[in-house]
């Protein structure tokens, strides 16, 4: 039974500190004050203009894993799913788990006419869609030691080679056009077995490691991807295992800064794996808010971004989902260091069902964003009125000057302006780090 009470108790008792950091963390590092200046030909000032800023794209990444594009029976079905991922979303996360990725060895899934596997989409597909919808892609993960082929070597050092193999193909094709890969995938979290594991333990796929396999990992991939960024991953143990610069994924990613791996990126899991009656227990750690801007503060010190990496809150009550993404999704965006927020499963159909993963079962937490029949949750409706509207600038602006000075989030923009029946637009990226003055030549 859920006590929803209990369960909100510290939003509602940090309410006021919580909107506080809020409201000013996203006015500091989501927006910036832009100029723009009007001229006339002969470089003179030209006064009265009208202007309308409408925001094209957001600069912060938004995201989910874009595992069921095409995957569904129905025409129809497979439509509602790439609709309602395209209006919320400017990033998504494309499969590269190995196993499924190359089933037999030498034999790698890149392309749209690779043999079907539910929920690992081939990535020609997934950049198909990210291009015709101007959406940023991720790949995850280029090693995970759980989800390893059958035909790998059961030996570290022999495995090594194949690793290599895997690392250039992809890179060959995908190095910058694929902006990130989360390089290694649960380091923390994953045990270094040293027994065989049983069939049907989860660890089936499991190849015996050294504990010294990020750095390496690291280091070899930077080898090949020049490009793009490289990602750490963990699961959401950084929010709970928590001891500041102690923390044991601190300690990590600091070593591996330290040894000079390109950690690019900080990843932090948020999966509440939670049943309707464990739920409270999120409230001391994972639903309290200065408990979770004390993490992104302590991991923001190692001079990385942070990204909230896969994102589950189960959807046992809507209301009660809905309330905690509002907050949860505000306070990650309003934190200096954060540059993107991905959730896992758009819908509850799109989760890993029992069926098709022995004794893991996703969709028992009914966290997805829409319901079984692509109707919009109230959690998708939310999100949809934080990303695409609250935290969108559309202004309309009548000038007297020959100049005009706004204040915007960051992002893509198409800015009209109109003079003695004259238009020019242009588009403009409005950025922290890029300019902040523009010429508008009547």
């Amino acid at each position: 039974m859920l006590d929803n009470q209990k369960i909100l108790q510290n939003f509602h008792a940090q309410k006021e500190l919580m909107e506080d950091k809020i409201q000013n963390g996203i006015e500091a590092n989501r927006k910036g004050y832009f100029k723009l200046n009007f001229i006339d030909q002969d470089n003179k000032p030209v006064a009265g203009a009208k202007v309308t800023v409408k925001q094209k794209t957001s600069a912060f990444k938004f995201g989910c894993n874009l595992f069921k594009l095409g995957c569904f029976k129905k025409d129809e079905d497979n439509a509602d799913y790439a609709e309602k991922f395209a209006k919320l979303f400017n990033m998504a996360t494309l499969p590269f788990y190995w196993d499924d990725f190359e089933p037999q060895k030498g034999k790698m899934r890149f392309d749209k006419d690779s043999p079907f596997i539910d929920r690992r989409i081939p990535p020609e597909l997934g950049l198909e869609f990210c291009q015709k919808h101007n959406i940023e892609a991720k790949g995850h993960p280029l090693f995970w030691q759980v989800m390893l082929p059958e035909w790998l070597p059961d030996d570290y050092e022999q495995l090594k080679p194949h690793w290599t193999d895997r690392l250039e193909a992809i890179a060959k094709r995908y190095d910058g056009v694929i902006r990130s890969f989360d390089c290694v995938n649960e380091c923390i979290s994953v045990p270094l077995l040293k027994t065989e594991p049983r069939h049907n333990s989860g660890y089936r796929n499991y190849k015996p490691l050294k504990g010294v396999y990020p750095e390496w990992a690291f280091k070899q991939t930077a080898h090949f991807f020049k490009k793009s960024k490289l990602v750490l991953n963990e699961t959401a143990g950084p929010w709970d295992d928590y001891k500041q610069e102690l923390s044991p994924y601190y300690l990590l990613a600091e070593n591996l800064i330290l040894k000079g791996c390109q950690v690019d990126i900080i990843g932090l899991q948020y999966h509440n794996f939670n049943t309707p009656e464990n739920m409270v227990d999120l409230n001391a750690k994972y639903y309290n808010p200065m408990h979770l801007y004390k993490v992104m503060d302590t991991y923001g010190q190692l001079g990385r971004p942070l990204s909230v990496s896969e994102i589950t809150v189960p959807g046992y009550d809507d209301a009660l989902q809905a309330e905690i993404l509002k907050n949860l999704y505000r306070i990650w965006f309003s934190h200096k260091n954060m540059e993107s927020i991905i959730y896992w499963n758009l819908g509850d159909n799109c989760a890993i069902s029992a069926a098709n993963r022995e004794g893991w079962a996703e969709d028992a937490y009914k966290s997805g964003l829409i319901n079984n029949d692509f109707s919009e949750k109230l959690s998708y409706q939310v999100l949809d009125q934080l990303i695409n509207k609250e935290w969108r600038t559309n202004l309309t602006i009548e000038t007297k000057d020959s100049h005009t000075y706004f204040k915007a989030f960051y992002g893509d923009y198409e800015i009209t302006a109109v003079h003695n029946g004259k238009v020019i637009t242009r588009e403009l990226h409005l950025s922290r780090d890029g300019y902040d003055e523009f010429q508008f030549v009547f």
